[in-house]
């Protein structure tokens, strides 16, 4: 099996005014990501998307580019099953030779940001095909499932105090959801503001459904700190994001996870995402495939 063409096409849609929101991202005016296409010359498709930012609105010029101009001519003629060996590849560019023979990394820049992301989209796009070719959905081959059902929660929550418990009520009716995850953080101005609207929440709700709380990494740690002293009352099942992971300092000061289990995010990189999972300092996931890699 080889490749026969890999195209990137950047998809935007614009959201009509009265669906669009604000937040910490800003006002989100459309939804853009990058789909990526590759057919092997036994007539096999695989598709896999990327994006740019992490909100939903992007100018995906760069990433689209990237795909179609860097990555595909590597690509082409390759097994699109060897998908470890062509991800390694990617991420090391001119050097991939040295990673393939030593068995560890050469990243020729960094590989983080849209490069990661870019990556990622064909990444998917691989195991698709591979999926396709032994006719088995890709859940399976990444090992199965673990129980019949999961427990999922409803995530959103942007709204003031006087409308939050509303808001997130609005959730559980319309899912049957058992819990509910709402936004906190520089978008409140304040702490004691997003701790006002997490009191009106959880009154909203009762002592019945799971309430959890993200602050998409915008808090100071002294800010995190004072808001959890300020919600403690309020049995949240997790803080997510609470401030900037960039700085090993901030990992240090962090607030005891036995009373705030803490929760990421994996999309920057290979390194990263090794970090998001060890579980002394993440209590929960969220990892994005559209912009996250292997550990």
């Amino acid at each position: 099996m080889k490749i026969k063409s890999v195209k990137a096409h950047w998809v935007h849609i614009p959201i009509p005014h009265d669906r669009q929101h604000v937040s910490d991202f800003g006002r989100t005016l459309s939804f853009d990501g990058t789909l990526v296409r590759i057919d092997t010359e036994c007539g096999l498709t695989g598709w896999g998307e990327a994006k740019a930012q992490v909100g939903g609105m992007a100018q995906n010029q760069a990433l689209t580019l990237m795909i179609n101009e860097e990555f595909a001519p590597l690509l082409k003629g390759e097994d699109p099953r060897d998908i470890t060996r062509l991800w390694e590849t990617l991420y090391n560019g001119t050097r991939a030779h040295y990673a393939l023979r030593e068995g560890r990394v050469f990243p020729v820049l960094g590989r983080r940001g849209i490069t990661v992301s870019a990556i990622s989209g064909v990444d998917c796009a691989l195991w698709d095909i591979l999926g396709k070719s032994l006719g088995v959905p890709v859940w399976r081959l990444l090992g199965g499932r673990r129980a019949e059902k999961m427990p999922a929660y409803a995530s959103g929550g942007w709204a003031g105090p006087d409308k939050i418990g509303e808001q997130l009520l609005g959730y559980v009716k319309a899912g049957g959801f058992g819990a509910v995850k709402m936004r906190v953080g520089i978008m409140d101005g304040d702490p004691l503001h997003s701790a006002r609207r997490v009191h009106a929440a959880r009154e909203a709700l009762g002592p019945a459904v799971g309430l959890m709380c993200d602050a998409h990494g915008t808090l100071s740690v002294a800010e995190a700190k004072r808001f959890c002293r300020l919600v403690e009352e309020c049995n949240l099942a997790w803080f997510e994001e609470p401030d900037d992971r960039h700085s090993d300092r901030f990992r240090r000061e962090r607030v005891d996870p036995a009373r705030f289990p803490r929760s990421g995010r994996a999309r920057r990189g290979r390194h990263h995402a090794a970090g998001f999972g060890d579980l002394r300092r993440h209590h929960r996931g969220d990892a994005d495939l559209r912009a996250c890699q292997r550990a």
